[in-house]
């Protein structure tokens, strides 16, 4: 596949507004669910990510950019402590066919995006929550 080829079933235009009620019901039932195993051990669950405009803006100003694809990651304490792992959330840029603005190499070897943004640093809530939110209480 070329990087020039849709990816199949992609809409640039993905997404849409629901209603509040609706979005508190999920984020309640994601509050909600059992602690898994590493949970138990200690690592943190989070509920939300908070980016602010600026690096969102960044991404988005990049050549070809028509919106934000958001990747889950697990970061791991270096000294194997299961406790300390951490999730992050990841964000990129995507282009009109669906592919990440990410540095990469194409298959006749010449990099593309060697300027390609990935987001990370975000407010993790908890511990930066909107204590009067219905998405996080």
């Amino acid at each position: 596949m070329l990087f020039t080829d849709p990816i199949p079933g992609f809409n640039p235009n993905a997404g849409a507004p629901i209603p509040a009620s609706e979005a508190e019901q999920w984020t309640a039932n994601y509050r909600n669910q059992p602690q898994n195993q590493e949970e138990l051990a200690g690592r943190k669950r989070i509920k939300a990510y908070y980016f602010g405009h600026e690096l969102l803006d960044t991404i988005k100003q990049q050549p070809g950019c028509v919106g934000i694809r958001f990747y889950m990651g697990l970061e791991q304490d270096q000294t194997g402590d299961k406790s300390k792992d951490e999730y992050q959330l990841l964000a990129v840029g995507v282009d009109v066919n669906g592919y990440d603005l990410v540095p990469r190499t194409s298959p006749t070897g010449e990099l593309l995006n060697g300027d390609g943004i990935v987001g990370d640093s975000s407010l993790k809530c908890p511990n930066v929550c909107d204590p009067t939110s219905p998405m996080s209480n």
